[in-house]
């Protein structure tokens, strides 16, 4: 294993403790209240073809927002060991 595939799962590690840490949270527990509640919507007023176009929409959307989130995290990783060598606290 290189060094970059080490700092990726570095990075992978940090990451997912990160969003474990946010699902412990009363802001992830309303927003998952949301997202049931909007569930519950679609299989209220939905037909099924278009429940099953809504759930592929949504993953869609979901998969890309997990893949950005992942490009930020690691950017402002990056930006802080930046700023930190540039005060001189990193070599």
């Amino acid at each position: 294993m290189n060094r970059q595939e080490v700092f990726d799962l570095f990075l992978d590690g940090m990451l997912d403790c990160a969003a474990e840490a946010f699902h412990s949270t009363d802001q992830y527990r309303l927003l998952q209240e949301k997202l049931e509640r909007m569930e519950r919507d679609c299989e209220t007023n939905l037909t099924q073809d278009e429940q099953d176009f809504a759930r592929k929409c949504f993953e869609l959307l979901l998969d890309v927002s997990g893949q950005q989130e992942q490009y930020i995290y690691r950017q402002g990783m990056r930006d802080g060991v930046a700023v930190l060598k540039r005060l001189g606290v990193l070599a």
